[in-house]
């Protein structure tokens, strides 16, 4: 008899528990993303009104919510999220937290983040509920060095979570990550497991874990508690605790493929929720799409109902009397789908009588009721959404510039808690790095940081030093920094705001604009102004005005005699005439 693989039966069973429990909202999902991909129609009318015995009817699609979806992307993008990391406990240091946020700078850059950040948070929107995770990979073939990743899940729908109440997903227990692989790619990259589909016919589930030509793998992150009867805790004393670590599997339907331990504490899957509430108990969870598919629906009908009465109008009959289209009857019959200069008719009846002209049924007209239908459809669609026509560029003339702003204000309240949730998953996936560097940085190293400016710069870590942050004085005089990150404990800030690049652009025109009417402020700042200009060679022009700066505005280097306070006092009576100036520009 075959022995059972425990934690295999384990995986399989949370996993069919998470399918089971979400299956009905999942549907939900589904029916939600397939609307904002244009199949707006219920199957069964779109089937009724296309095979109608009387001809085919129109089933028109008007998209009007991908128009919303953009919208609240894209301020996604533009608003992207900046991290703070500040120490927490006496062991941590400033210049270590500084570091650290340059470190996760750097990983977001390397990882291009900012595709994993915007593919979960459009899942968000679009269906309620997107992912993105956080992996270690070696730095290449040849290298023990590894690097921390953070990557895009790009369909939703191959991720479970445990059980959990936080929106990110941080209490999770347990996580799932599908992924279909062909079956060379599987066989190249798990040599000697099995493959055959009949080892997957007594399976007795539903998962689909081989198909005619793919082979379903699953990631399993799992929480593994161990109990410490006599832990030493930080003041000496000693008390049985249950320490937790993170364990990592790989499987199919029918085997484990490998396992690990995974070097973090938290479940590396972080969720991105659109708006959720329980209701009976259970969770639900819905984006920008469901709430106005009703009336978007209806919008679809009336405009088919519309444009089938409008189709129909060309086709009433002439009205004539007998004998009247006599030999003419093709030319009659063809009326309405040929272009003819003229129609000839007989001017008598059968009984020789003189008659008027053949005329045409004047069409049934559109029901006011039926335009007026399609612009309550639209206010609706609009207050199921929280947006309204400022918030997609659209205005009247007669409104003023104050009015459209508080319009585009209240729109992007309505639909704030989208970038509000992505931005609480990202504070948690930063947690997940710092979690993770000390752990996977495990040697002594330079490593790589990146600035708010994208300026970067090496620093020292050094795993086995007893403090987080330690100078040593160079031969040459300089001070030399040395980092421990895995010293004192850390945590996250994030605000959401304009990207450095917009900011940086915000600033170049706000200086511009003062030197305008002060040119000796360009003495002051010219090279800060440079520097914050997007064209090509403004980095050079900024170094070479530097250096032109008088000497009180130069940056003191090392060992260098501290700015004379005259010349600090004058420098803030300068800050003082800035800022009148700024706000003369603002009125």
């Amino acid at each position: 008899m075959e022995k059972k693989d425990t934690l295999l039966d384990e995986a399989r069973d949370r996993l069919k528990a998470c399918i089971e429990a979400e299956s009905t909202e999942r549907t939900k999902m589904e029916d939600d993303l397939a609307f904002c991909t244009l199949d707006q129609w219920d199957a069964n009318i779109r089937r009724e009104r296309e095979n109608d015995p009387n001809g085919a009817r129109p089933c028109l699609t008007i998209d009007k919510i991908n128009q919303y979806i953009v919208q609240v992307v894209n301020d996604m993008r533009q608003n992207r999220p900046s991290i703070k990391i500040r120490p927490v406990d006496d062991m941590a240091d400033v210049e270590t937290a500084k570091v650290l946020q340059g470190l996760v700078r750097h990983i977001e850059d390397q990882s291009s983040a900012s595709v994993a950040y915007e593919t979960a948070g459009e899942w968000a929107v679009k269906v309620g509920l997107g992912y993105f995770r956080v992996v270690t990979e070696y730095a290449d073939d040849n290298s023990s060095n590894q690097n921390i990743v953070i990557k895009r899940v790009p369909n939703t729908f191959n991720v479970y979570l445990g059980a959990h109440d936080m929106p990110d997903g941080s209490d999770a227990e347990f996580g799932f990550i599908f992924e279909d692989l062909p079956i060379e790619t599987f066989k190249r990259l798990n040599p000697g497991k099995k493959t055959a589909k009949e080892d997957f016919d007594d399976l007795g589930d539903a998962l689909s874990w081989r198909a005619e030509d793919t082979i379903r793998v699953c990631e399993y992150f799992y929480a593994h508690y161990e109990d410490i009867p006599q832990a030493e805790l930080e003041d000496g004393s000693t008390r049985s605790v249950a320490r937790r670590t993170i364990k990592w599997c790989k499987f199919t339907g029918i085997e484990i493929l490998e396992k690990r331990d995974w070097a973090g504490k938290y479940i590396p899957i972080i969720e991105v929720v659109g708006r959720e509430s329980f209701v009976k108990g259970k969770r639900v969870v819905w984006g920008l799409v469901r709430p106005a598919k009703d009336s978007l629906r209806m919008n679809n009908y009336w405009m088919s109902a519309i444009t089938e009465k409008i189709g129909l109008a060309p086709k009433v009959p002439f009205i004539g009397a007998e004998g009247q289209f006599e030999g003419r009857e093709n030319e009659w019959k063809n009326a309405n789908r040929e272009n003819r200069a003229f129609l000839q008719y007989k001017a008598i009846d059968i009984n020789g009588t003189p008659i008027q002209a053949p005329q045409r049924v004047a069409p049934a007209p559109i029901e006011a009721a039926m335009i007026q239908m399609t612009a309550l459809i639209e206010r609706d669609v609009k207050a199921s959404l929280g947006m309204y026509k400022a918030a997609v560029g659209d205005s009247e003339s007669q409104q003023s510039g104050r009015a459209i702003l508080a319009l585009q204000r209240e729109s992007d309240t309505g639909t704030y808690h989208f970038s509000d949730n992505l931005s609480r998953s990202i504070r948690h996936c930063v947690r997940i790095v710092i979690d993770l560097a000390p752990k996977i940085i495990d040697t002594r190293r330079a490593a790589r940081i990146l600035g708010e400016d994208d300026e970067s710069t090496q620093v020292q870590l050094d795993p086995s030093q007893t403090v987080a942050h330690r100078q040593i004085n160079m031969p040459d005089g300089k001070i030399k920094s040395i980092y421990n990150l895995g010293v004192g404990e850390y945590d996250v800030t994030v605000t959401v705001g304009p990207s450095y690049n917009t900011k940086r652009m915000e600033a170049a025109e706000a200086m511009l604009k003062l030197t305008e009417g002060n040119p000796q402020f360009t003495q002051i700042f010219g090279d800060l102004m440079f520097k914050a200009f997007d064209w090509p060679m403004a980095d050079k022009i900024a170094e070479r005005f530097k250096k032109m700066l008088p000497p009180a505005l130069q940056d003191p280097k090392d060992g260098q005699m501290p700015i004379p306070p005259q010349v600090v006092q004058q420098m803030q009576q300068m800050q003082g005439m800035l800022q009148e100036a700024g706000k003369r520009i603002q009125e």
